[in-house]
């Protein structure tokens, strides 16, 4: 029985983009279907708090499947390419199905600075844990004499 952990997959960060971006399209036509609240203040921009939404999910599995990356530099250099994609591609994604631009769309201007900023906590985050580890594992290789 040899199941793998969540830590030793490998999952190239283009194909959790394109993951992401296929699961928003899925999400907003399901919330499409449903009908908008009354007295709603955000039913017009729907597409982009669902983008936002794709975005934090992004930031959490990208960091945390960083942690099995065989190359940390070559994974983070595709992880902020892949990232900055979804930035764009979702953006013009949910300015097509909701018609309203970013300017427009109240406060996801300003959510997608604050994701932006926290995506990169969340790299520095798991780049810390992962030199941390390094250390100790060296740490522990001298103190049995393996070094």
């Amino acid at each position: 029985m040899s199941e793998k952990s969540i830590l030793e997959t490998r999952i190239s960060p283009f194909y959790q983009v394109a993951g992401v971006l296929l699961l928003m399209l899925v999400l907003t036509g399901i919330s499409s279907m449903v009908p908008p609240p009354k007295y709603s203040s955000t039913a017009h921009i729907i597409p982009w708090v669902v983008l936002c939404g794709m975005i934090l999910f992004f930031a959490l599995t990208n960091s945390i499947l960083g942690f099995s990356a065989a190359d940390s530099n070559k994974y983070w250099l595709h992880s902020i390419i892949s990232f900055a994609i979804l930035l764009v591609v979702g953006g013009v994604i949910a300015w097509q199905l909701s018609g309203v631009s970013i300017r427009d769309a109240g406060s996801v201007r300003w959510l997608y600075i604050v994701m932006t900023f926290g995506y990169l906590v969340f790299l520095s985050i798991v780049n810390l844990i992962k030199f941390f580890v390094a250390l100790a594992q060296r740490h522990d290789k001298r103190m049995r004499g393996e070094d």
